[in-house]
């Protein structure tokens, strides 16, 4: 025993952060292993908590997985993460009664994007506050969620993951492999989110302001070329398929309209705008508009109504804002309300502190009765942007500046709890830096709170083991009806409270 101790002691003297790397991805993938045996629906392909684009995911990786065409559609969602899940199904079968061996493929890849975002944490944090956000990654209960269904955050996560940590490394420069590979990021997270490929300009502001001044800037100007070429280099192989698809949508339609052939990922920006900004609008997703213009809510390019939005949804979504300035700043705030939400979520398998009690609104993730942790966690979030302007704290600036760009594109289209959840490799950072900015003045403080909060996180694994050693947590459901089936109806707004 003492010859296998001195053996562990000599490891994490030699391989500090290989010991880190494999601590944090065996902790998570744990949680995650436990909330899944604790869930009633661990083998369905979505989850009580969240449905979004469950449907279409599973459909177009079946296609993909038996080789099946997939049909000339209008191209509405980021091919990424279906392609992916069909890889999974081609590698682990096709779904045969439960889609739990692929609801833990993708706590796995998420349990190694907390892992991995560690790594480049503890640069920026230092190792205990690093140690603390990822316990906070860890245990947080929309991760827990979204890591064990069928979700695309789970994968663009791991992409804004990677972004930050070679932006971060690139004010000393950024070498030509770095280039190469953040441009390979920076396509492939907008393969799988249309709007990461505009977070380029804020990259390139953090770069311009905050770069080490004795680099030479005009060497870098070459390579910050070359990763927005291989951004575009990889975008497209499915830019070429879209032209393709839209040139025979068009022949089809010959008396309409035809719609733009150059689209990178999706053609959804227009009609989602319009959407996001009209009368009826609410601030989350709802397809009301669409359903107005007929063919029982489906998006049908053949409809002129809705081709009419396709090509200028901009333009209607902005002549209602001229219109109506004050009801459409009032629809933004309620756009960065439900945004918000996001931070109202707790942490471990109960979602401590603010409960299970909720609803689950249209497309979007849980959302627990009791959201007053947000407003905390939001004077944190403002705290850390405000302290990431001070010189000693520049590094945090980019994350201000995804935080931002997030922002943005939520006042222009829709606002979702789960688009904060992505944010989580900024997120935290911020969230943290006042309590690091306080602790600084006092050394002793600073060494040990992170390590002795880290500890206190540990008990939500402990909750979880005692959940999963008992039988599924059950719960109640209500909301909308679908008049046929008699079923409820999974992207509309849905109650959710658990069975006593």
């Amino acid at each position: 025993m003492r010859r296998l101790l001195h053996s562990a002691r000599a490891f994490h003297t030699r391989h500090p952060v290989a010991l880190g790397v494999l601590g944090t991805f065996l902790l998570s993938l744990l949680l995650r292993l436990l909330y899944l045996q604790a869930s009633l629906d661990r083998d369905w392909p979505f989850s009580i908590f969240f449905y979004g684009d469950t449907r279409f995911f599973h459909g177009y990786a079946l296609d993909l997985a038996r080789g099946k065409p997939v049909e000339a559609t209008l191209p509405y969602h980021p091919p990424l993460f279906p392609a992916f899940l069909g890889l999974l199904y081609q590698l682990l079968g096709e779904p045969r009664g439960s889609a739990f061996p692929y609801k833990l493929s993708l706590a796995l890849l998420n349990s190694a994007t907390v892992a991995f975002t560690w790594v480049w944490w503890r640069r920026v944090l230092g190792t205990g506050w690093s140690l603390l956000a990822a316990a906070l990654f860890s245990a947080s209960f929309g991760w827990l969620v979204l890591s064990t269904t069928y979700s695309n955050e789970v994968l663009y996560v791991l992409f804004l993951s990677a972004t930050c940590w070679l932006v971060l490394q690139s004010r000393q420069g950024l070498a030509w492999w770095a280039a190469a590979l953040l441009g390979a990021v920076m396509g492939l997270g907008s393969l799988t989110r249309a709007e990461h490929l505009y977070l380029w300009p804020f990259l390139l502001a953090y770069v311009a302001f905050h770069r080490d001044r004795q680099v030479p800037w005009k060497p870098q100007l070459a390579r910050w070329a070359v990763a927005v070429a291989v951004c575009f280099a990889v975008l497209a192989p499915w830019s070429v398929r879209n032209a393709r698809v839209l040139r025979e949508l068009n022949a089809r339609t010959p008396a309409l309209k035809p719609l733009p052939e150059l689209t990178l990922v999706t053609a959804y920006g227009p009609i989602n705008f319009a959407m996001a900004n009209h009368p009826r609008a609410t601030g989350g997703f709802t397809p009301d508009l669409v359903n107005e213009l007929g063919k029982g809510g489906n998006l049908d390019v053949a409809n002129p109504a809705q081709r009419h939005l396709l090509l200028h949804g901009y333009a209607e979504g902005l002549r209602w804002m001229a219109e109506h300035p004050g009801d459409a700043a009032g629809l933004m705030i309620d756009k960065l309300e439900r945004w918000q939400d996001g931070l109202g979520l707790g942490f471990g398998v109960s979602d401590w502190p603010s409960g299970l009690r909720g609803a689950r609104p249209p497309v979007d993730l849980f959302v627990p009765e009791s959201t007053w942790l947000k407003w905390p966690l939001t004077l944190l979030l403002l705290l850390g942007a405000g302290l990431s302007l001070r010189a000693p704290y520049r590094a945090f600036s980019l994350f201000t500046l995804v935080i931002l760009h997030r922002a943005l594109i939520t006042l222009a289209f829709f606002g979702y709890a789960r688009g904060l959840f992505v944010l989580y490799p900024a997120l935290l950072p911020l969230l943290l830096l006042p309590a690091m900015a306080l602790a600084s003045r006092r050394p002793a403080l600073e060494r040990r709170l992170p390590v002795l909060a880290a500890a206190a996180l540990l008990l939500f694994w402990l909750e979880a083991g005692v959940h999963a050693a008992g039988e599924p947590r059950n719960f109640h459901a209500s909301g909308s009806t679908d008049q046929v089936r008699g079923k409820l109806i999974q992207d509309d707004w849905v109650q959710i409270w658990p069975k006593s």
